[in-house]
Parts: C-alpha cells; structure tokens; sequence
C-alpha cells in the first residue's frame, strides 16, 4: 500500500508531492492532462517565495522567460483615479518582488521538480472516483479502471473537486464569470511598472491585465453571472466590446491583436466546510476558491499544500489529527480574511478608500501586505486593517473618508 496518492498535478498537487516525498513518503501523483497544458491564473504573490525557495525552483524562475512584479496597480475604467501599491516600497527585501508566469510553464515546473523529488508522476491518468470511507486508508479507481489503495490521499483535482463536491457552496455575493484571452502590443508602463498586475475597476465587475512575458498581456473581464447570461454577447463580443467601452483601456490596447481564444471561467467562488479528515486533504481549488481580484489562487493553493504536508506527516508518523484541524482552520481563516476584502471590493465605499489609502495609521502598508499574501501570520496587520475597514464603514455613513467616485459614470460590461 501506498503511503499517499495525490489527485491532481497543478501548484497545490506537486507542492503537497514534493514535501511530502522529501518527507520520506511514498507518493504516487494522479494527473489527468499531459503537461504542459493551459490554466489560467498568471500572477504569484510576493509571500510565494518561501515556498518557491524550499521547493528548489526559484532559479528557473529568475533565469526563465518570466516577468518580474514589484507590485499591483488598480485604476478606474475612466482613468480618473489610479493607485500604484509597490511591494519594494513597503515590504522587507524577500518579498518586493515575485513573477509574471506562463502557467504552462510554471505548473510544469512544479510538475517536474515533484519527479526530481521521487513523486511518481502519472500523466494522463485521470481519477473517477476516491473512497475515503475506510477511516485507515484510501481506495483511487481512475477512469481506465485501475485501482490504487494509500494511508491518505490528497484532493487537488481543482475546481472539480472530486472530495468536495457534495459540500461546495456558492459565495452568494460573489456569483461571477470570467471571459479572458492573451494579446500582443498592449501598452504598459515603463520601469518596474511594466511588470505590475493592472485592475481595472468598472461598474460592478472589473479586468485584469497580466503581463505574463515580454510581450504576451493576459486580459481578462470579470461579471456578474446574470449579466453574462442576459447581455446578449458571445463571450468574444462582451471581452471586445468591453474593451472598446472602457476609456482607459481602450487607449491602452488600441494597437493590440488578439492571439488566443476566448475562453470563460465559471464556478469562480465557492467554499467548502470540511476540507480534512482521518485520510484525506484537499488543498488549492479544491479546498474552495475565491474571485482573483488578488491573484490568489495560486498562492493559497501552495501555502495551503505546505500546511497539509506537515499535517499529513503528524497524521502518518504519530496518529494524531490536531496538524489536520490545524490546517483546516488556518486555511480557512485565511479564505475568510480574503474573502472580506473582495466581497466589499465590488462596493463604491471600499473603493474610494482602497484606491485613495489614508496616509496615516500605516493603512498603505497593511494593504499591501494584504495584496502580498500575508494572510496566514498571527495577525500582526489585523489592527491596521481593523481601522482600514472602520474607515469604509464611515465612508459608506457619512462619505467624508476618501473622494467619492462618480459611480454611475464608471464604464459597466457590454450588453445589445
């Protein structure tokens, strides 16, 4: 028998493969594309990079055809206000800067240093079913009909979420779908600029320009699903004619050419209740998933695997299931402080402070470390952004926080 089975082979599978075969482990990875393959979800947080380290493959980003990032910029659709939060400016030196990445090339990355690792990497395998009935170990059949048995499994099967399913739940207030493609000539800022994340911030929804190489710009638009289903556009009509009705934007990719498909994305927010037990995990997308107005599923998906490992080896070597609630709990934590701040981000009154930061009390700083990924510490930030969310509250009351931005003149998506 095996000691653990992986589902799943994106940033979370192989992190969680990798530490627990250095773990000593035995470790058997299930995954059902062939890398490389296309994902989407372009931009690492600057807290990446511990783990990034401890994986033993920041070299390859350093050395390979990725776009540094020094920060994240947000910018309404009319260009009337735009906030740069700089990651160098207003973090220690580990973390002011992370990368732009190919997710094909990345997730392979990962992929291959599990195999480095002595994972045994099964590609083109997908799974059908996971029993984790057995409290002692767990039975993988996968869609040909072979049949693996482990001590533990761990769920990384994405958004499909083989272990979850039955449990997954809609975030009402976040029932959004993506349209997104890559383009060529998208003008972007010069300097460390150029490598930003761009937020675009339109009437209740919002796009993303990712500059994921030199010349390659990953933008997606971000609505309400209603609006998606009721505005008449094929997914290729509302990207473009988004585009072309946002003023900032449209300046901006005048002279840019499409070279992808449209694709779409939906299912974009849900959580999960339990996401451990006796014998199993799930970690990344498969633990729940959050709207990327912060780019934060790969971040989540690979602190989250690294918490897991730790547990899983409390688990196997002394019974004890504490690391495992531990591991729920802290994840879970952290999706809930992430999960405040892009609930309230499609609200006019957390814009207008979020985009127009007080000087004061260090609210610049707490919301780049927000940005960043540190979410999983003590808390050493929760006072600042106590106060943060206590200056929204009076902004929505009185309106006197932060300059109130003309709601009603904001671009919105494209409909007939």
């Amino acid at each position: 028998m095996l000691d653990i089975i992986v589902v799943g082979g994106g940033p979370g599978g192989s992190t969680a493969a990798t530490f627990l075969a250095q773990k000593g482990f035995s470790v058997l990875l299930l995954e059902r594309e062939r890398f490389p393959r296309f994902q989407i979800g372009e931009s690492l947080l600057p807290f990446n990079n511990d783990l990034l380290e401890r994986l033993g493959v920041t070299g390859q980003l350093v050395e390979g055809d990725f776009t540094p990032k020094y920060g994240a910029e947000f910018v309404t659709g009319d260009g009337k206000l735009n906030t740069v939060f700089r990651f160098d400016l207003n973090l220690e030196p580990k973390y002011q800067r992370t990368f732009q990445v190919t997710r094909s090339e990345f997730d392979t990355i990962l992929l291959r240093n599990a195999a480095k690792h002595g994972v045994e990497v099964r590609e083109e395998c997908a799974v059908a079913s996971v029993d984790v009935s057995d409290p002692e170990r767990a039975v993988v059949t996968t869609a040909s009909g072979e049949r693996f048995e482990s001590r533990f499994v761990v769920d990384a099967s994405g958004h499909s979420a083989l272990l979850g399913s039955r449990d997954k739940s809609d975030i009402a207030q976040l029932r959004s779908v993506a349209v997104f493609s890559q383009y060529r000539g998208v003008e972007r800022a010069e300097g460390k600029r150029g490598g930003n994340t761009v937020v675009v911030v339109l009437r209740d929804a919002w796009f993303w320009l990712i500059p994921i190489t030199s010349e390659i710009m990953s933008v997606g638009l971000v609505a309400d699903r209603d609006h998606v289903k009721a505005c008449g556009l094929r997914p290729e009509q509302l990207l473009e004619r988004t585009i072309a009705e946002t003023p900032w934007l449209a300046e901006r990719m005048r002279d840019a050419v499409r070279i992808d498909e449209v694709r779409t994305r939906k299912d974009f927010s849900y959580a999960i209740d339990r996401i451990a037990g006796e014998n199993f995990a799930m970690v990344g997308d498969a633990a729940g998933f959050l709207d990327p107005i912060f780019s934060t599923g790969v971040y989540m998906a690979m602190k989250g695997a690294s918490i897991a490992a730790d547990a899983i080896e409390q688990k196997l070597r002394r019974g004890s299931m504490s690391g495992l609630r531990h591991y729920q709990r802290h994840f879970q934590r952290a999706f809930r402080r992430y999960l405040r701040f892009v609930s309230n981000f499609y609200t006019r009154p957390f814009l207008e402070v979020f985009l127009q930061p007080h000087p004061r009390f260090g609210l610049l700083k707490a919301i780049v470390h927000v940005l960043a990924g540190d979410v999983f510490g003590r808390g050493g930030n929760r006072l600042r952004l106590g106060l943060f969310f206590a200056l929204v509250r009076l902004q929505r009351r009185y309106g006197t926080i932060a300059t109130p931005i003309d709601w009603n003149a904001l671009p919105a998506p494209a409909r007939v």
